[in-house]
């Protein structure tokens, strides 16, 4: 099991850090590198490799754990690092999730299996999540994002999985506010579950969330961290101001254009992010003036 204190700091912001790539399409380690020294002592909760957004399902096993390293040669000894590892085996999972830990992750991210998601029910996946759980050192947390695998945990099978020691928490990215509240109605409070979507932060955190994995961290990282501090520290109208700046961020970026959008936003904030991995496809320079507009509206005239 992993120390206690890294279920403790699971709270805040933690950025979905996205993969950039050399023009030969391999992994820009400079780039990585360079993106994640800039986001040293900004106030993250956590790092996040392989995720949706940085285009896990387009990464070899191989590379992730390379991420891994990477991010845990960079981020100090008490930031936490997490990696996605989750595969359609259950089998696959655990080995890939050991090597991780190998690597020097803290937790793991595991997306619910879909490939045969008409067999995906509470059952199943209870199985699946309890049998990875308990062959880690360290703990894990579900990754529920039904709009990209078409399976929906049941709210009964999350509560199940809440009591096991080593399931720390889920994240959850449907934005479905509805489902987000019956899932911690449900679980014990040492259970952490993080919105995935930021156009439900505000009601998500006043529900009991423990915080959010945003896309958006990663090119305006300082917004989305002093929005969740001046949110915690009861700050109101600050936290409504902040919050109204990063709306369109979610809405005029990452849900309107994708990944490909959050690394073109990222390279107009000054960060690296590059072209996305096929079949993803860069945006067209229309898209990204129409990104440049909506980060610098975001910014103006604002002092943190």
């Amino acid at each position: 099991m992993a120390p206690k204190h890294n279920r403790e700091q699971l709270h805040g912001v933690i950025p979905p850090l996205v993969t950039p790539f050399d023009r030969a399409g391999e992994i820009d380690e400079g780039a990585f590198r360079a993106n994640l020294e800039r986001y040293v002592g900004i106030g993250f909760a956590a790092v996040m490799v392989a995720g949706t957004t940085g285009e896990a399902p387009l990464l070899t096993g191989p590379e992730r754990l390379r991420l891994t390293e990477l991010a845990r040669s960079i981020v100090g000894p008490e930031e936490l690092v997490i990696t996605g590892t989750g595969l359609e085996s259950t089998r696959e999972t655990i080995r890939l999730s050991l090597e991780a830990i190998e690597h020097g992750t803290d937790l793991v991210l595991v997306v619910t299996p879909w490939y045969y998601k008409s067999k995906m029910d509470g059952p199943a996946l209870i199985a699946h999540y309890r049998r990875v759980a308990e062959a880690l050192p360290r703990p894990l947390l579900i990754y529920s994002i039904p709009q990209c695998t078409g399976v929906r945990i049941p709210v009964e099978a999350v509560a199940a999985l809440a009591r096991h020691p080593n399931i720390a928490g889920l994240k959850e990215s449907s934005g479905d506010l509805p489902y987000l509240r019956s899932i911690l109605r449900r679980v014990p409070k040492k259970f952490r579950v993080f919105s995935g979507s930021l156009t439900i932060l505000p009601d998500a955190l006043r529900a009991g969330a423990a915080g959010a994995v945003l896309s958006q961290a990663n090119f305006a990282p300082d917004l989305c961290v002093a929005y969740y501090q001046a949110y915690r520290a009861g700050r109101h109208k600050l936290a409504r101001e902040l919050f109204a700046r990063l709306l369109p961020l979610a809405g005029e970026i990452s849900l309107k254009y994708g990944t490909p959008a959050v690394k073109a936003a990222m390279e107009a904030a000054g960060f690296h992010g590059g072209d996305p991995r096929g079949p993803l496809l860069p945006l067209d320079a229309a898209a990204r003036r129409a990104i440049a507009r909506t980060l610098k509206a975001s910014q103006a005239g604002l002092a943190l």
